[in-house]
């Protein structure tokens, strides 16, 4: 397996986003993850798009960019969407610093997704399109058939999201926390064979994982040594698969809970240990 360790960059606001490149390179992350709007906002700028290039490029780097598909169907929205994908294509196009693309699926729009993801397929170059937390289940995974056997496309899975839909009772109505038939056996404190299920369950592949820990109950986005998973579940699952992508910390600092600036980066840094030390030593039996 070949893990590359990366890190959402967007809860650490009391820097710049070139700042925090250089910063969070510094600290070990092997790639960095933009929202979609940092990218987007840089892009807008020719000459902030070429030093965020420049900068990535200096620190031997590149990024994966997450957000959303359109909000609705309204043709407002859409027309947003396409913009954003046009100005993130013409980027990649000139640079070709983004691995994977993914998207979050708004509950106004899971009933027909296809044509967005297609959209984006189409028009933004050499890396791979990922969707987070769909195809859980029939009426989903039929918007997705069609795109069977492209090599650049698949999923990005929330653990976090997951852990909530495995205990089977999530507090917040959200398709994403419904029970899904196609993650394995609910539990009421999900271990490694629900997780290890879960992810076999999938059948497209996981270009990139998002981490971080909660209640089981509520999306709390915490650093990965608090909350009620054992994150050494996740590591040994993802060597029993032989996993090969990314795996993103997505932690929230000063979004999910109170926590900024100079605490901010101290608590990243040694969660990002914790889960160095873990993944590095979980040996199958």
């Amino acid at each position: 397996m070949n893990i590359k360790n990366g890190l959402a960059m967007w809860h650490y606001p009391h820097r710049s986003t070139i700042e925090n490149v250089e910063f969070f390179t510094k600290c070990g992350f092997d790639i960095l993850s933009l929202h979609r709007a940092q990218l987007t906002d840089s892009v807008l700028s020719a000459d902030n798009g070429a030093s965020l290039a420049r900068v990535l490029k200096d620190n031997g780097r590149t990024i994966t960019v997450h957000g959303a598909l359109p909000i609705s169907h309204a043709k407002e929205d859409v027309r947003d969407y396409m913009r954003n994908i046009l100005n993130i294509a013409d980027w990649q196009k000139r640079y070709g610093l983004i691995e994977i693309l993914s998207f979050d699926v708004l509950d106004p729009i899971r009933d027909d997704m296809r044509g967005y993801i297609d959209f984006a397929l189409d028009k933004v170059p050499d890396c791979k399109i990922a969707v987070e937390d769909f195809g859980l289940n029939d009426n989903e995974l039929a918007q997705i058939e069609h795109l069977r056997g492209n090599d650049r496309f698949g999923y990005l899975i929330d653990i976090g999201h997951m852990n909530i839909r495995l205990t089977g009772k999530p507090a917040v109505d959200l398709t994403l926390f419904r029970n899904c038939g196609f993650e394995g056996e609910l539990a009421e404190k999900p271990g490694y064979e629900q997780f290890l299920a879960a992810f076999r369950s999938k059948t497209f592949p996981i270009f990139e994982i998002h981490l971080h820990n909660n209640n089981g109950i509520d999306d709390m986005h915490y650093f990965l040594e608090d909350g009620v998973l054992d994150i050494g579940i996740i590591a040994k699952v993802l060597k029993e698969i032989k996993y090969s992508g990314i795996v993103t910390i997505e932690s929230a600092p000063g979004y999910m809970f109170k926590c900024f600036g100079n605490e901010a980066d101290e608590r990243m840094i040694k969660t990002f240990r914790y889960w160095k030390e873990i993944i590095d030593s979980t040996v199958l039996n």
